[in-house]
């Protein structure tokens, strides 16, 4: 279960959520809840069966053993924040990732289709779809992100447009950025490490000095931020507001964690909503 605070996740099934909150996004957004977390949304037993799969096809690997041999995350899928500075690789790469993604999931249900169908659900008078540019070319759908021991994240937040201010990329139009995260092999260390910390701390200029210091987490424990650890198990799926600050404790012990991921561009007054990796 999730570590339980005043500032408490709405978990269940989709119906479950929506009976408790009938607009989760904006529940997110205005920090009223940190996230909605969909249990046993894809089958376990699917997730052991594939990463099974993409070590066997060359997928996943430990970085410390293949090439270079220095720790970084090893993803299967394409990074926007990786290819952003030379767009024709991006799209180039993107189009690989969509033919691998035809056919590595074959025999199991799809867990790209669980993730979009999931949002479609929790917004229902929305269009939920893959990223596109103007001229068609598509995005990266989603993104499988493996953390080998010392890999994670510093609290930061995610934004297209106000933090990375990639506005040559149409994902930048929107409002609102989201983040979808599907659990897909927990490491072995449990405790504070490797899974999501989301603080009730929407980005502000307030925060961006103990951010840059590299210090956020002892700026939020001296002045009384709420934060909350969320727990999944493999084929739990959550969603949450990825400009509220967040990070994902480095990982400890000798397996790795793998998830799932995809980033949401959403705008109150926008039809379509897009989803990218």
């Amino acid at each position: 279960m999730s570590q339980t605070t005043a500032w408490s996740p709405v978990e269940g099934t989709i119906d479950e959520i929506l009976e408790q909150v009938s607009d989760p996004l904006e529940a997110m957004r205005n920090s009223e809840i940190p996230c909605v977390i969909i249990r046993n949304a894809f089958p376990s037993a699917h997730c052991e069966a594939l990463m099974e799969r993409f070590y066997e096809r060359g997928h996943l690997y430990d970085p410390r053993e293949v090439g270079e041999r220095t720790l970084h995350r090893v993803d299967i899928g394409t990074s926007l924040g990786k290819h952003a500075n030379d767009p024709e690789a991006f799209y180039a790469h993107s189009q690989g990732t969509h033919e691998l993604f035809n056919t590595l999931f074959e025999g199991y249900e799809d867990p790209v289709a669980t993730l979009y169908e999931s949002l479609q659900r929790l917004i229902p008078e929305k269009q939920v779809m893959v990223a596109r540019d103007p001229d068609g070319r598509l995005y990266g759908p989603s993104i499988f992100r493996t953390y080998h021991y010392g890999a994670g994240h510093t609290p930061h937040y995610d934004s297209v447009s106000k933090r990375s201010k990639r506005y040559n990329f149409s994902v930048s139009r929107f409002r609102h950025q989201y983040a979808a995260v599907m659990c897909f092999q927990n490491s072995e260390q449990r405790g504070d490490t490797g899974e999501g910390v989301l603080y009730r701390a929407p980005m502000c200029p307030d925060f961006e000095k103990p951010l840059t210091e590299k210090r956020f987490r002892e700026y939020a424990e001296e002045t009384g931020i709420e934060r909350v650890q969320v727990h999944l198990e493999p084929g739990d799926l959550y969603f949450f507001y990825s400009e509220t600050i967040h990070e994902v404790p480095f990982i400890e012990g000798k397996k790795p964690r793998c998830v799932l991921a995809s980033f949401i561009g959403y705008s109150e007054d926008d039809p379509e909503v897009y989803l990218w990796s």
